[in-house]
């Protein structure tokens, strides 16, 4: 790669909007295509003419092994990424991990917990778990050869040890990203583009703890009327038969459930 390149024109395959928009409103040119990620000769095409351009790109080998999820699974198993077998029990917390990748180098910037209200960010894992899994998130990540861009990681914390149950280029579904954002101060959707513009992002470390509580039923409040409630940072209303959810911190897990239990009867509404 050139080290004189335009690092303020990036590639995006298939490109989420979020990403489309922080472009426009950072100044970054985007060059697109849309390609069926399954297909690894089509893939071909357009990277190959994005390599020409002088943008970062991925291999198409490892694009289509992560949008499909067999193909993970493979990789996985056949590269002993699965500690003990790999049995994942229904009751193994789970977690969701976020890195960027460039130049190969990939960089964890977020670890999510699963929670039953919703999502809590940083995970509350000791650090050598945090270390194990960001271990293998970036094992399978090599073995794929992805090279540049967000990814999206799902774990199982077994007995045994962290077990991927899946992974996918892009960025993460909402809220993670803001969750990031509220517990350190972090923009994961500008920092995907750094990354594929060919530029190491900064270190993250989380100073606060976040969640995202899923708000199922009719709510009693207008979506702005819960933002401006106490302690509310963020706030998604209802929309096309998924439910909203609303975002709160606070210095602990225990001071974020206290915050999300006392703000739900203000917000949802009773169901006979």
């Amino acid at each position: 790669m050139k080290e004189d390149k335009d690092v303020r024109r990036i590639f995006l395959l298939n490109p989420d909007q979020r990403l489309l928009h922080e472009a426009a409103h950072s100044g970054v040119q985007v060059r697109s295509a849309q390609v069926d990620a399954h297909d690894e000769s089509a893939l071909r095409v357009p990277l190959a003419e994005a390599a020409e351009a002088g943008l970062c790109v991925n291999p198409a080998r490892a694009l289509r092994m992560l949008s499909d999820p067999e193909a993970v699974q493979r990789l996985v198993r056949d590269n002993r990424l699965l500690p003990g077998g790999g049995e994942v029990a229904p009751d193994d917390p789970r977690l969701t991990v976020e890195t960027l990748s460039v130049h190969g180098m990939h960089q964890t910037v977020g670890i999510t917990a699963r929670m039953p209200y919703g999502l809590l960010h940083p995970a509350p894992v000791t650090d050598d778990t945090a270390a194990e899994v960001r271990a293998v998130v970036t094992g399978l990540l090599d073995l794929a050869g992805y090279q540049y861009g967000p990814a999206h990681t799902g774990i199982a914390l077994t007995r045994r040890g962290p077990v991927i149950t899946g992974c996918r280029p892009g960025l993460a579904d909402d809220p993670v990203p803001e969750l990031i954002r509220v517990a350190g101060g972090f923009d994961l959707t500008a920092g995907a583009l750094q990354v594929l513009a060919g530029q190491l992002v900064d270190a993250v470390r989380p100073n606060r703890f976040a969640a995202a509580a899923v708000l199922c039923g009719p709510w009693r409040l207008e979506a702005a009327e819960v933002a401006a409630l106490p302690q509310v940072r963020h706030v998604s209303p209802p929309a096309a038969g998924r439910p909203g959810y609303l975002v709160v911190d606070a210095d602990s897990p225990e001071g974020v459930q206290r915050r999300l239990d006392a703000l739900k009867p203000l917000v949802v509404a009773d169901v006979p």
